[in-house]
This record gives structure tokens, C-alpha cells and sequence, in this order.
């Protein structure tokens, strides 16, 4: 995203070009979250500059190039991510899938500013960090929700998109003398995200030594060598020690990490006259409760007798796929901040 003379440079000074608004306003099709909270939809409301927000349209074959005034510069797609992120992502008066939905498109649409204008990597960076936080949390916020409301596999397209091209203007920008906080939390977060990708942990290896060598940086690595070890309670263990934000990719993970964990232990307790305690597997591996460890253990083909499940080898089905599900340690971390500050590490 090195900055070039031959790239356009955008000079909207709104959040939402002049030329969409009005059209948008003639055709009603302003979005709920871009009116006040309780304004009536009839008759169809006047588009006020200071909440709507630019949407993204695909570009199409023979579409002629955008126009200076359609492009938001620096300073405005900055300005737009944290009005979507501190204001937009805190209303209430709708289901927060319809919010998902609302930030989402308007964040692709600052996002293919940027790559049109071909910003320098250190706006890139500055955009492209709360944008990632965004997609992270949503997956852990909406992972519960059924598919017709919120697609996860979409949302983590998207999230890998925006994190690889970080850490690629990481690179690009990479300072000897200083490593920003931020870039320890980006770092830590790809580690999560591809938890045991051997891609992932090559990186890291690679890393300068003071940034792989201690904080999170180090405590993903130390989970990411662990789950491609099969040392799957040692993953789980590190989980509550990250922050919030981490947690939660983490949490995204244990899914597979359950699978894998039962897969082994169907092998290693394979006897039948040996169970394992239900509680003890609850503890293990971050279950809720005991009625959900035994739940996880039918699925996957074991036998539960009383407060124990019966391991068996041939019984395991190596073709479930657990269901992501909100953990309790996650969810008391993410009630001690505020939204705003998760996601813009802002304070307010």
C-alpha cells in the first residue's frame, strides 16, 4: 500500500459521499442504524451527513473509476472506523446480528478506499488493526447464532483477509528500536487463529526475540507448539491467562481442540472396565458443566454411565464437528471493558 502518484487520492470529507446520500435518501434506502434511535420511517427521513455511512458496492466490469469525491482519505476512513465501533456497535435498540451486518458492510466499504487509494502501510495499519478486533469478537459474540443470521465461516474469511495483510504491512514498516503493543496483539492473534498451522508457528519462530520471547506473543506460541505437540490441556490451561480480546479467538478454537483431546483419550482409555470422571473432563477442557461434557462425549460415540463416560476406540466418530458455544471465562472477561475499549483501545 506504498502511496503512488498514479492512485487516486480521495478528497470526501464525509463518513458517506454526498452523491450516495441523496440517492439513498430519494430511493429510502437508508439503513435503521444510520437514523436516530425512535425516528419514524414515515414519511421517509431526510440522510443526516454525521450518521450515514458509505456502503460497499462490488466493483463490475466496464464500471467507470470512482471519483475523487467518492473516496475518503486517511483521516476520514479513520474517523469512520471508530464511529462505527464506539457509536454503532454499542446501539441497543436492535438484535446486535443486525448490527454485525450494518458494521460489516460499511468496514469493507473503508476498507476498499484504502486499497484503491493505495494508503502508505502506516494508515493501513492504523485501519486495518480495529477492523481485524471487530471480526474477532463477532465470532465469539455471534458464534451461538444459527446460520441464517450470522455466517462464522464468512466473518473468519474476512478476518484471516484483513490479518494476514497486517501482518504483511508489519513487515513492511518493521522498526528495530520498538515494538508497538498493538502489533504484540496481532502477532498473538494469528497464532490463535491458526492454532498448530505450522505456516503460523514459522512466523513466529521468525519473529525478532523480544517480541516472541515474552507477553502474548510468547503465551500463544507456547499454546500453538502445544496443540501441534497434541498436548491439548495445556492449550486449554493458557486460555484464561490471555486477554479478552485473545480469549476469544482462542475460545473459537476449542471445537477442535475438544475433538483432537477425545480422539487421543479414546485410545489411551480404551478399556471396558475403566470410565473417566465427567467432572475431571469438564475441568480439562473448559466445558460449562457436566451435563454438557457428557452431551460432547454421546456425540462423538462414547458411552456415559452415571457421572463417568466410557472410552472406546472404535467407538469414537471421527466425523463430528462440535459446535462453537461462549465459555465462562470469556464472557467475565469481556464484562470487566467496554466495548470501545476492546476494540479501539480507547477509554471511553
Amino acid at each position: 500500500m506504498s502511496e503512488h502518484s498514479d492512485f487516486i487520492r480521495g478528497t470526501c470529507t464525509d463518513m458517506c459521499p454526498a452523491r450516495e446520500r441523496r440517492l439513498r435518501e430519494r430511493e429510502g434506502l437508508l439503513h435503521i442504524l444510520e437514523l436516530p434511535e425512535g425516528c419514524r420511517l414515515h414519511p421517509p427521513p431526510k440522510a443526516n451527513p454525521q450518521l450515514t455511512v458509505k456502503s460497499f458496492s462490488r466493483s463490475a466490469a466496464g464500471q467507470l473509476a470512482p471519483r475523487r469525491d467518492e473516496l475518503r482519505p486517511p483521516a476520514v476512513l479513520q474517523k469512520t472506523v471508530h464511529y462505527l465501533l464506539k457509536d454503532v456497535a454499542q446501539r441497543q435498540e436492535v438484535d446486535w446480528c443486525v448490527v454485525y451486518d450494518f458494521v460489516f458492510d460499511r468496514l469493507r466499504a473503508v476498507r476498499q478506499d484504502l486499497v484503491i487509494q493505495g494508503l502508505n502501510p502506516k494508515h493501513g495499519i492504523m485501519i486495518l488493526e480495529p477492523i481485524v478486533r471487530f471480526h474477532c469478537y463477532a465470532g465469539y459474540r455471534l458464534c451461538s447464532q444459527p446460520a441464517s443470521k450470522f455466517d462464522a465461516t464468512i466473518n473468519h474469511t474476512h478476518l484471516l483477509e484483513c490479518l494476514t495483510r497486517l501482518l504483511v504491512l508489519y513487515d513492511e514498516v518493521q522498526q528495530c528500536c520498538h515494538v508497538s503493543e498493538e502489533r504484540r496483539e496481532m502477532e498473538a492473534l494469528y497464532l490463535l487463529v491458526a492454532l498448530g498451522d505450522g505456516q503460523a508457528l514459522t512466523r513466529a519462530l521468525q519473529l525478532p526475540t523480544k517480541l516472541r520471547r515474552r507477553g502474548v506473543v510468547h503465551t500463544a506460541l507456547v499454546m500453538s507448539l502445544a496443540m501441534w505437540n497434541g498436548n491439548y490441556a495445556r492449550v486449554c490451561a493458557l486460555i484464561p491467562q490471555l486477554p479478552p480480546l485473545l480469549m476469544c479467538a482462542a475460545a473459537l478454537q476449542l471445537p477442535n481442540i475438544r475433538r483432537r483431546a477425545l480422539q487421543v483419550m479414546s485410545h489411551a482409555y480404551s478399556c471396558r472396565n475403566l470410565t473417566f470422571p465427567l467432572d475431571a473432563l469438564q475441568s480439562l477442557l473448559l466445558y460449562r458443566s457436566c451435563k454438557e461434557t457428557a452431551s460432547d462425549c454421546q456425540r462423538h460415540g462414547f458411552t456415559v454411565e452415571g457421572s463417568s463416560v466410557v472410552f472406546s476406540r472404535a467407538a469414537f466418530r471421527a466425523d463430528v464437528r462440535g459446535a462453537c458455544q461462549q465459555l465462562d471465562c470469556v464472557d467475565t472477561a469481556l464484562e470487566s471493558c467496554s466495548l470501545p475499549s476492546l476494540l479501539l483501545h480507547s477509554k471511553q
